[in-house]
């Protein structure tokens, strides 16, 4: 099954299984970058209190850029 057609005119028509390999690949990366994030979201930001804690802005560590090494 060809995947394009050239029409007499020279137009290129992709066919309709190229379309829908295309659809289904772009859902798939849509997918997986939305799995990641999720995943990143999850597991770094709600698991890790100390991590949560570090982003969040405290005046009191204005100027600490590592707030863990100024601990140890």
């Amino acid at each position: 099954m060809p995947f394009a057609v050239i029409s007499e005119a020279g137009n290129w028509v992709p066919s309709y299984s190229l379309l829908y390999f295309v659809l289904i690949m772009g859902a798939l990366l849509t997918a997986g970058v939305a799995m990641s994030a999720f995943s990143f979201y999850d597991d770094y930001y709600w698991g890790d209190k100390d991590f949560r804690d570090q982003l969040r802005f405290h005046p009191s560590n204005r100027n600490s850029s590592n707030q863990k090494a100024r601990k140890a």
